[in-house]
């Protein structure tokens, strides 16, 4: 990549210019009075030429024969990408594929809209939902129902509860209806500087870490629905409920005090919290050992529980690279 160097001139008494490189000029395509968007960042001044090209339409052909669960990747993987509308064309009249996707619409995602509907295409709008969604209340709202998920999880366990168990597994939809929108607006504002300001995010890595922290919440709501899995297995109420219970409490405030340090990012907080979500995965691992968790099902609970523990372990790590404060170690 060419560097280019320039110096920055005074004209007047409250302005100031820097000359453009021609040939970036030329590349972009800019001539005489246009206009380039200056976004003010804490950390600098970020430029780029014009407005940024938005991800209008997509056009996605479902060639027969397929399968419905194809057609609904590929659909999920222009809205994750940001495109604002979605056009679906089926050659042949499917209406088992179409009336497929749409479910998985409505149950996956977020601020979609069937605008137009045939025998042979579909076409879905995309609203544009950063002002009134922003992503850490996203996070907030998918936090808050992992971790009454795993909470309600080993509660239907423990009490062999299947009703309870089937009701948790409805809410995992939810949370992958949030993770879907936080991905869709982190690919969005890794492209315009103005929607990455409009979300309170310093810059484009904030995006990778708020990402990647939503996929960590995620993961501990399917651990939550593992658990819950599990339940329909059982024969009698578990033995030994008591220790178990008193360990998954110690995950579930973990997880919400990893989610809170992510949406809050502080440094010492998120340290304590990285230590505690430690102990607490050893202290499942060492449980693993014991007797009267030598079941099949119970490693499988209590390792769902570890995973979630280790989840919160990642949650602190990403809070404690976003908070950039810089520390000093002493021994």
């Amino acid at each position: 990549m060419e560097t280019h160097v320039r110096r920055i001139q005074r004209t007047g008494k409250s302005t100031y210019t820097v000359s453009l490189p021609k040939k970036w000029v030329e590349k972009v395509g800019l001539k005489r009075f246009d206009e380039v968007y200056i976004v003010p960042f804490e950390n600098g001044l970020l430029l780029f030429a014009g407005s940024p090209e938005a991800l209008t339409e997509a056009e996605l052909l479902v060639e027969q024969p397929a399968e419905p669960e194809m057609a609904v990747r590929l659909f999920f993987s222009k809205y994750l990408d940001g495109y604002g509308k979605i056009r679906v064309i089926f050659p042949s009249a499917s209406l088992q594929i179409a009336g497929y996707l749409k479910d998985c619409i409505r149950r996956w995602l977020v601020g979609v809209e069937i605008i137009e509907e045939s025998s042979s295409e579909l076409v879905a709008q995309c609203m544009p939902m950063h002002d009134k969604l922003p992503v850490k209340m996203s996070i907030e709202r998918m936090g808050s129902i992992a971790s009454n998920m795993i909470r309600d999880a080993v509660d239907s366990f423990l009490r062999a509860d299947e009703e309870l168990a089937a009701e948790v597994l409805k809410r995992d939809d939810e949370v992958d209806r949030f993770y879907h929108f936080v991905v869709r607006q982190m690919n969005i504002a890794v492209r315009d500087p103005r929607i990455l300001k409009a979300l309170n995010l310093s810059s484009p890595s904030d995006c990778i870490t708020y990402a990647l922290g939503a996929k960590n919440v995620e993961r501990a709501a399917d651990h939550a629905e593992n658990i819950c899995r599990r339940v329909s297995m059982l024969r009698r109420v578990p033995r030994r409920s008591e220790e178990l219970a008193k360990v998954s409490e110690e995950v579930v405030n973990v997880f919400r005090s990893s989610v809170n340090s992510l949406l809050h990012p502080d440094i010492v907080f998120a340290d304590k919290t990285l230590k505690k979500a430690d102990i607490v995965a050893e202290r499942l691992e060492n449980l693993q050992t014991q007797s009267g968790y030598e079941s099949a099902t119970f490693q499988t609970v209590l390792n769902s529980l570890k995973r979630i523990a280790e989840y919160a372990a990642d949650l602190s790590e990403a809070s404690i690279n976003l908070s950039g404060r810089v520390v000093t170690v002493s021994s």
